[in-house]
């Protein structure tokens, strides 16, 4: 690796895959991935010499999260989990699952093609209200179309925001450069977060995107404290086949190391990169807190 990774660099952004005879997929899914588990996750974030991680429920396990919080518990105090959760969900299972370090919810808008903008409304509210003042924060994984229509839903949310994969700036057929000023406004109009993740699933190819790579350099300039960064390990594969729910697929090729510096590069190893991958991670996730308070299940005023 071109740089040296600081103490505390954080991937906040794997997934755990594993043992589906214990872990069971859900019916419907789009595609049934290969195993990976926290054991391969261990050796995954050893070899790239990161510390911490955040493991993001994928959408193969729907709302069940036992495979997410099972690879949270075997890493430790180096692992935080996102969870996918009904917005019914009762207070007390909120508070075991805080208990065992989940801190945020993620809605998976864009894998179940939700773009109905007043259900989407909705739901963000109803998770914020449900959120606020716990410590948890809402992932939000979905087209920046969507993103920007329910932006100020988001910003008015009273906890943090987080954008998974830029935005995916690169999807649709809005141009390149709307795209990109629409997340800009999020992050630094709207002060949301945004994760400097998988940008393979943004463009076509990073190594050929410069306006990608001005989009990370304005938002560093912009909010470099709304950063973060994850690789999307293990990749979950990018096309469909036929007979998803029969046939595992495999894992797309990713250069791991080559991603995390080309997001290097793109930033400076500076201030900057360390506030990526250690500082801003550690305050949303809460990385180094030894007695995290969770709200739920106390009396709502």
């Amino acid at each position: 690796m071109a740089f040296a990774l600081p103490p505390g660099g954080t991937d906040c952004h794997v997934h755990a895959f594993g043992d589906p005879a214990a872990f069971p997929f859900v019916a419907g899914r789009h595609y049934t991935p290969d195993l990976a588990d926290a054991d391969d996750l261990r050796a995954f974030l050893d070899g790239h010499g990161l510390d911490r991680v955040v493991v993001v429920q994928p959408s193969t396990y729907g709302t069940d999260n036992r495979c997410t919080m099972d690879a949270v518990a075997r890493l430790g105090g180096r692992a935080r989990a996102v969870v996918v959760v009904d917005a019914g969900i009762d207070d007390a299972e909120l508070a075991a699952l805080h208990a065992a370090d989940a801190r945020g919810v993620r809605l998976n808008l864009q894998t179940g093609g939700q773009e109905d903008l007043r259900a989407t409304e909705a739901l963000v509210e109803a998770f914020a209200g449900r959120l606020r003042g716990s410590g948890w924060h809402l992932q939000v994984y979905a087209a920046h179309g969507v993103l920007a229509a329910v932006g100020p839903v988001l910003a008015r949310a009273g906890l943090p925001v987080v954008v998974d994969h830029f935005g995916l700036v690169g999807r649709r057929d809005t141009p390149f450069a709307e795209a990109t000023q629409a997340v800009e406004r999020l992050v630094a109009g709207l002060g949301l977060y945004v994760k400097l993740s998988a940008p393979q699933r943004a463009v076509a190819d990073p190594e050929a995107a410069p306006e990608l790579a001005g989009l990370v350099r304005r938002l560093v300039r912009a909010a470099p404290e709304r950063l973060l960064w994850g690789s999307d390990w293990p990749h979950s594969p990018s096309s469909r086949m036929p007979g998803s729910e029969r046939t595992v697929q495999p894992f797309d090729r990713i250069d791991d190391a080559l991603a995390l510096e080309r997001i290097a590069e793109w930033v400076g190893d500076g201030p900057a990169m360390r506030g990526i991958l250690v500082d801003n991670p550690a305050a949303l996730y809460g990385f180094g807190l030894t007695s995290p308070v969770s709200g739920f299940g106390q009396p709502r005023h």
